[in-house]
């Protein structure tokens, strides 16, 4: 039997409003915490850097989809968690990745994260 992917509930779950990006864009805090961006697009082989993670960003969520295999996401100071620490996660065409963040680093959440 197939599993089943919870992605689509997890979307209903999500607040806030999307947002697309077609060039290589650098997400800020305030687009975060006043536009409320929580789920991204990026549309072809681009890369969205997020905001460096501070104590106002902790319990941030954000699902970020790629129709490119070359859609990337970045840090400066590189993610957390899965015993890596990387700068770049490249989500892959047709994918969605779930990153949060604990107040000092950003974690990519995702059966398959690949570093770049």
């Amino acid at each position: 039997m197939a599993k089943r992917s919870r992605l689509k509930y997890v979307f209903a779950e999500q607040r806030g409003t999307a947002y697309s990006v077609s060039a290589d864009t650098t997400l800020t805090t305030a687009n975060i915490n006043y536009d409320g961006y929580s789920f991204i697009k990026i549309s072809g082989a681009f890369t969205l850097t997020l905001p460096a993670a501070e104590d106002v960003l902790k319990g941030t969520r954000l699902i970020v989809f790629g129709d490119n295999a070359n859609s990337k996401v970045a840090v400066a100071a590189g993610f957390g968690g899965g015993g890596g620490s990387y700068d770049t996660v490249t989500i892959g065409a047709y994918c969605a990745i779930r990153f949060w963040c604990d107040g000092s680093q950003w974690y990519a959440l995702s059966e398959s994260v690949s570093a770049s």
